[in-house]
């Protein structure tokens, strides 16, 4: 009988709102004096002491009783400075940043449900009750779940949710919570999302400045006005501008401000190519196309990596905390910086010089064995955000498709013959030991990835043990291959590795029915890339 998770939240699909349009931020350069700065900064620390007591009134309410974070609930009174507008902002940025980051762990809470062993039955409920938020109610229902053609499917009725099973969404919950995906503590951050209760965005006319962010301050009626320069990327970017600002304090004293504007996403592209990308080890990304993009982008971070070792190892000498050290945190954001221009740059130069109608990508991985741990992961937490980021606003504001695949054994898969082992992947190059393939292996993954999603391959919650298995499933039954025969094949070609003198005949011999198949593999591949 067939019964997939995926098929549990049919219906919670259909009552999906409609998309909202896509919000983007601005940084504008400000021309505000000493005074007005100090002024702003004088917020902060108000602002960040009422976010940690309303998270800790909205986690209360979501553990102790189940209830959704809501941006209306009233924090009870607490000795502060700021008036009710400023709690209202705050108690808006707090729970826009608890939602996040309940996504976050209703996605990692069913890849524990999908890799886990239970009951069909319990699994769907457990999806189900994850979809809707119980992860922490006392009672809840789910639908009478029936198989008509062996699909699962809701009956339309309901029922009410096993004690059993709500107990153990709520261990999954607090495994989640201390393992996979911590809970922010949103007080730490040092930008404040002002509405246009305490922030107003002014544009104005006949003055040196055309825009005018007008902030309340702790002593009341005397608000700061604040002068932003514009630039042309934020004239020439579409939508309307929101009476919204975030301001940020650095730890320097340093002001930022941005804007926000909000247009309608744009219609997907109909015609164009279909692209591939993976995250390559010599270069920044390897297309299914051949392209080898961002050459420069390790040799570049190798250098820097030499610096900031250096710098970090200096100021540890003299016992200070990278973390407290300007320039330290001013190299940082020179990394983040430049991984975010260079992804913006070659994807744009993709989408240019192709036309893309859609890009695939896998779960991306950005360690590299010639970094040092820090600058890794920096890359990780810098590329990982910039990628997203800008595949996202490709999405949103060029109506160019992404998908995305699961990334077990892309780099161990041959994009010829469909043969998965380790083995294949000598260095920078592919040699794929059945059909004996050569090519970059960069674009072999890349390939590979496509595959994937032309074949409906994606496999977006399993685990790797069981994605291998399906692969070998799919390289036998093209082969004409008995079951397990891949398995032994990969083992024979292990110990190959290690033992001399192995001819392909005595390959041969020790598994009989394989090598007619593997004789015959190099004439009767046809790759669409060679």
């Amino acid at each position: 009988m067939t019964k997939t998770i995926e098929n549990t939240t049919t219906s919670i699909k259909k009552k999906r709102k409609k998309k909202p349009p896509v919000v983007r931020a601005y940084r504008l350069q400000h021309k505000a004096n000493a005074g007005k700065v100090a002024r702003v900064a004088a917020v902060l620390p108000e602002y960040q002491k009422a976010a940690k007591i309303i998270q800790a009134n909205q986690m209360q309410a979501f553990v102790q009783d189940g209830a959704g974070f809501w941006s209306r609930r009233d924090p009870g009174e607490f000795e502060t400075k700021l008036s009710e507008r400023y709690k209202r902002s705050v108690q808006n940025q707090v729970v826009a940043g608890l939602d996040s980051w309940l996504e976050l762990s209703k996605q990692e809470i069913r890849q524990i449900i999908a890799h886990s062993e239970l009951p069909d039955e319990t699994k769907a409920d457990l999806w189900w009750l994850n979809a809707c938020n119980a992860h922490y109610a006392k009672e809840a229902t789910v639908p009478v779940w029936i198989y008509p053609d062996d699909v699962r499917t809701g009956s339309g009725e309901r029922r009410s949710a096993p004690p059993e099973t709500l107990s153990l969404l709520r261990a999954i919950m607090k495994h989640v919570r201390r393992h996979r995906v911590h809970v922010p503590q949103l007080w730490r951050s040092r930008t404040m999302a002002l509405d246009g209760t305490v922030a107003q965005v002014t544009p104005t006319q006949g003055s040196m400045y055309e825009l005018w962010v007008r902030v309340s301050t702790l002593d009341a009626g005397h608000p700061v006005w604040i002068p932003l320069k514009k630039n042309q990327f934020f004239n020439d970017a579409p939508g309307e501008l929101s009476n919204f600002a975030q301001v940020t304090v650095s730890r320097d004293g340093a002001l930022k401000v941005t804007l926000v504007k909000r247009s309608n996403r744009a219609a997907p592209v109909l015609i164009g190519e279909d692209i591939s990308l993976d995250w390559g080890l010599n270069s920044m990304f390897a297309s299914d196309l051949g392209d080898q993009l961002g050459r420069q982008f390790y040799p570049w971070l190798r250098k820097v990596d030499v610096q900031l070792t250096k710098l970090t190892v200096e100021l540890q000498r003299r016992g200070i905390k990278p973390k407290t050290n300007a320039r330290y945190r001013k190299f940082n954001q020179r990394i983040r910086e430049y991984v975010r221009n260079e992804v913006g740059r070659i994807l744009n130069r993709l989408v240019k010089r192709y036309g893309i109608k859609s890009i695939t990508v896998e779960t991306l991985d950005f360690r590299n064995g010639d970094l040092s741990k820090k600058m890794n992961r920096i890359l990780i937490r810098a590329g990982r955000a910039a990628v997203k980021e800008r595949l996202k606003s490709m999405s949103e504001t060029q109506g160019i498709e992404i998908h995305e695949v699961n990334p077990a054994h892309t780099s161990r898969e041959c994009s010829g013959c469909w043969f998965v082992s380790k083995q294949n992947r000598k260095g920078p190059h592919f040699v794929c030991g059945i059909c004996h393939k050569r090519l970059n292996a960069d674009t072999n993954g890349s390939r590979t990835i496509s595959m994937r999603r032309s074949h409906g391959l994606q496999y977006p919650y399993t685990s790797r043990q069981t994605v291998l298995q399906r692969l070998d499933a799919r390289f036998e039954a093209r082969w004409d291959l008995k079951p397990g025969e891949a398995e032994k094949l990969r083992l024979a070609k292990e110990r190959r590795k290690t033992t001399p003198c192995h001819s392909r005949a005595n390959l041969s011999l020790e598994h009989p029915g394989i090598g007619n198949e593997i004789s015959s593999m190099p004439l009767l591949l046809a790759d669409k890339h060679q």
